[in-house]
């Protein structure tokens, strides 16, 4: 069973058994490689440092990219999904927990930018609305450490 550390932060990878740990591992790599396509695609966008306006968003290549992003993704899952289903319900509960805090912030985050955003010049996008998902998240997850593992 998976040991969440750090003040639920992570998960201590060597507190897995050997199959837990393959599943973590890949779905863990698959993921890194479909973000690495998902940078692809971004470069090819008015986003990150590598923007041109030469490039051709359309191309096969982009498209390409874009549909390896999901398919990596759905890979990722899949092995995610064969290690959560292996794991106690403390740690299901975990999952739970980060991802209900997560969604609260993304709501309640994200209302609060998107309505003082007119008043800044400033138009958030998916990244922006991302973030505060991230914010939720690590919030809950240091409240799952303090309210059940310490």
């Amino acid at each position: 069973m998976a040991k969440i550390s750090f003040y639920g932060g992570w998960i201590d990878l060597k507190s897995l058994n050997k199959e837990d740990k393959k599943n973590y591992k890949l779905s863990m790599l698959f993921f890194l490689l479909g973000a690495f396509c998902w940078g692809i695609h971004l470069s090819g966008t008015d986003i990150g440092l590598l923007a041109s306006n030469n490039k051709n968003i359309t191309s096969t290549t982009f498209t390409l990219v874009r549909v390896s992003i999901v398919v990596l993704w759905l890979i990722a899952v899949m092995y995610y999904m064969k290690f959560y289903k292996a794991q106690d319900e403390l740690f299901k509960r975990y999952q739970e927990y980060t991802l209900s805090w997560g969604a609260l912030s993304f709501i309640a985050l994200g209302l609060f930018i998107s309505l003082l955003s007119p008043y800044f010049a400033f138009n958030p996008s998916f990244y922006e609305f991302f973030l505060a998902f991230v914010v939720g998240a690590i919030i809950g997850g240091y409240r799952f450490h303090k309210e059940y593992l310490s």
